[in-house]
């Protein structure tokens, strides 16, 4: 799990009015919003993607353990809010860092 200064807050997490970049992947989409309080990271996952809240959870854990690591290197101060798809439930951690970190530097986010 990260940790509480990494996680977007409910009151500062974006509404529709903000204006993002997207990036999408087989496994997740995200939308990357600028900031100026750091870089932030949210992991939204629909009942439709996963029935129960134990795979909610689950899918919701992976992601963040994913990103952790790369939560240094970001280039710039960012909100990046990321939506799991429901064949992230299949793969395996090695896989979704793969798709993690290809996206992320195909959005320019990491150095």
């Amino acid at each position: 799990m990260l940790p509480q200064k990494n996680r977007i807050s409910r009151n500062d997490f974006p509404t529709g009015s903000r204006q993002g970049s997207r990036v999408f992947s087989p496994l997740f989409s995200g939308v990357i919003y600028p900031s100026k309080t750091g870089t932030r990271v949210s992991v939204v996952v629909s009942k439709k993607t996963a029935k129960t809240a134990v795979e909610r959870n689950t899918l919701r854990r992976r992601f963040y353990a994913t990103v952790a690591p790369y939560l240094k290197s970001f280039s710039q101060e960012s909100l990046i809010v990321l939506y799991p798809k429901i064949e992230a439930k299949k793969a395996t951690h090695s896989v979704l860092k793969v798709e993690i970190e290809t996206t992320l530097r195909r959005a320019k986010l990491l150095k």
